[in-house]
């Protein structure tokens, strides 16, 4: 993940606030997590860089078996003070 991928303060999603307005991003624009500054977000992003290669599309992330999601929550959870941001179902909106 690099630096391009962070949100910047500017960007706001709904219902999220202001309290922690620095993003951790997928390049696909998909949300991962959420940050008080961007200290954070980028501590955050080198904590989980070498889970899978986030080059690649989003799609072939999530369907592929490469990315343990058990230790990216993990080590968001554990190692950074993010949010982790659940994406709404269709059928959650």
């Amino acid at each position: 993940m690099s630096h391009r991928q962070l949100r910047t303060p500017e960007h706001r999603e709904e219902g999220d606030g202001a309290a922690s307005p620095w993003r951790l991003g997928h390049h696909s624009g998909k949300v991962l997590a959420a940050f008080l500054s961007e200290d954070d977000a980028l501590r955050a992003a080198r904590e989980v860089a070498d889970l899978a290669d986030w080059t690649r599309p989003a799609e072939d992330l999530s369907t592929n078996g490469d990315l343990d999601l058990d230790e990216y929550v993990d080590r968001i959870e554990t190692r950074t003070n993010g949010l982790l941001i659940t994406p709404r179902t269709e059928t959650a909106r």
